[in-house]
């Protein structure tokens, strides 16, 4: 596993949902690409469980972007889970900023902190693991403040509890924790 290539992937595929949704400013092409990546995801999943020879295949010739041993679920399919709900469920700006921090807030933590990580949190995760997601995410929210206007607190609140998601070492993929929990309270907090 390469995760530069791993992360570059996921930049690039999980960009393409929250950037259609700003783009369209209507949730139905979102949903109907998010629908179906997840269903090509589950399908998988299902062939991974019934037949193990299929997942050693794509790990032996794309190996380098998906992690050798995924949970219940791959982390791909725990994210289109994560973007198929926030396109659903969540008001329209907050959706896209939730779906652009679990990108780049992932890809941050993990950059940096395969490459400068000292400090442990948590087995696998660093504090400057962290700090690079919670960077990664300042640098978004700023640009994308030009075009979305949310206020500037409840995405303070979304990056912190993306940040402390993200390294929480809990059961669940972090895919989904990070991807949900955090765009529920922006959800609360920008309808109150």
């Amino acid at each position: 596993m390469v995760i530069w290539k791993r992360k570059l992937y996921r930049i690039i595929i999980g960009s393409i949902f929250p950037t259609v949704y700003l783009i369209t400013k209507n949730s139905f092409l979102p949903l109907i690409f998010s629908s179906f990546f997840l269903t090509l995801l589950l399908a998988l999943e299902y062939e991974r469980y019934k037949n193990p020879f299929v997942w050693e295949w794509i790990l032996k010739h794309f190996g380098s972007t998906f992690k050798p041993s995924p949970g219940i679920l791959t982390g791909d399919t725990c994210f289109m889970l994560s973007s198929f709900f926030s396109i659903l469920l969540f008001p329209m700006e907050i959706a896209i900023f939730s779906l652009y921090f679990l990108v780049f807030g992932d890809a941050g933590s993990a950059i940096i902190g395969s490459k400068f990580g000292k400090i442990s949190i948590f087995p696998g995760k660093t504090f400057e693991g962290m700090v690079g997601g919670m960077f990664f995410n300042f640098i978004l929210c700023f640009l994308l403040l030009f075009i979305i206007k949310v206020k500037f607190m409840i995405l303070i609140t979304g990056i912190l509890l993306n940040a402390i998601f993200e390294v929480l070492p809990l059961k669940i993929d972090d895919n989904l924790t990070t991807g949900i929990i955090p765009g529920i309270i922006m959800s609360l907090l920008y309808i109150l």
